[in-house]
């Protein structure tokens, strides 16, 4: 089966994302004015928690002048909401597409180690460049003794192990990095979702422009499915059987950015404009929570395959034994003249 292709949806994408955001955080900043100004619930907590912070320890059942009220009035029009549309625009980053280049230069490499082994030991490949292994086993063939034995079996058909298992781990890195731009696209629909739900919460205070609850509620992203290497690496690869890898497939099976399906869900509805702004807050703090959870994912991936790639390699490296992501030094590279001209490499007659 095929890997998914993952374009970012156009109103995910580029100036159309940063010009929604920009546009729906001024919107939102001017229904929670309107309406702390207009509704008389949120007006009343708005004034009472003013005047009670510019008197402390003062009876509260004192009234508020005229004065005082003009100047809070001025102060929710001027003040209040300010960190409405900056801290929006906080989420403009990461952008998901910056990792194209990335993901297509992997690809390449992938695209470059692919093949197989074929039942008499031909290589079957669309690299060129690995062809050459079908060319030096032919080119031994002519040869007989001690060295071109040891050259076989220790450098030309451990190649033919390795060299799938170096693509299945650069498919597994591509993965991971599909990954992080997975989370980025499900991050800027969980932020344009957010600022169209507040909007909601926020009208519905005293005119009623929203119905049902659902309209209301917000999800941050969905996490990416996880999966691990298992024994998809030929050659007993046993330092990343236990790796963890991004399931690119598992993961958007129902929808690059599918519905009801979130890490965490939040009612942003409350009784007044103060309240919602305060869930707003907070539903930037989850989102900011989950997406880091979600990155620390990827991150462990690439650590892992990192980790094990590395232990794989220094078996081969100490032991000069062939493993699943290295070949072992043949006789044949230390041989001497002498040792050659005594019989150990020969013409095949």
């Amino acid at each position: 089966m095929s890997d998914p292709v993952l374009t970012t949806p156009p109103e995910l994408a580029g100036q159309a994302f940063e010009t929604a955001v920009r546009e729906k955080a001024a919107k939102l900043r001017q229904e929670l004015i309107r309406q702390t100004l207009e509704d008389s619930t949120s007006w009343a907590k708005a004034i009472n928690d003013k005047w009670a912070d510019d008197h402390p320890g003062e009876w509260d059942a004192l009234p508020i002048s005229t004065a005082e009220a003009d100047m809070y009035r001025d102060r929710v029009r001027t003040q209040d909401y300010e960190w409405v549309v900056p801290s929006f625009e906080r989420f403009l980053d990461p952008d998901p597409d910056a990792l194209n280049p990335v993901i297509e230069s992997l690809a390449a490499i992938e695209g470059m180690l692919e093949g197989r082994a074929s039942a008499d030991g031909a290589w079957v490949g669309a690299s060129p460049g690995l062809a050459r292994i079908n060319d030096v086993r032919g080119e031994m063939g002519h040869w007989e003794g001690a060295f071109r034995d040891n050259f076989i079996d220790h450098l030309v058909t451990p190649l033919q192990t390795m060299v799938p298992n170096q693509r299945e781990l650069i498919r597994y890195s591509r993965n991971a990095v599909e990954g992080a731009k997975i989370v980025h696209i499900r991050f800027r629909k969980s932020v344009l979702t957010m600022l169209d739900n507040a909007i909601s919460a926020t009208q519905q205070l005293s005119n009623s422009a929203c119905t049902g609850a659902d309209a209301m509620k917000w999800g941050s992203i969905a996490l990416c499915v996880i999966g691990t290497v298992g024994g998809a690496l030929a050659g007993g690869a046993g330092a990343l059987a236990a790796a963890v890898i991004i399931d690119v497939a598992g993961t958007i099976g129902g929808g690059l950015v599918p519905a009801d399906k979130e890490q965490t869900k939040l009612d942003l509805a409350a009784d007044t404009a103060t309240e919602v702004a305060a869930k707003v807050l907070n539903a930037q703090s989850v989102l900011g929570n989950d997406t880091y959870q979600a990155e620390e994912d990827i991150a462990k991936s690439l650590r892992e395959l990192h980790r094990g790639l590395v232990a794989e390699r220094r078996k081969t490296l100490t032991s000069n034994e062939s493993g699943p992501f290295g070949v072992a030094t043949p006789l044949l590279a230390d041989a001497t003249p002498a040792q050659i001209t005594a019989g150990s490499l020969r013409p095949l007659r």
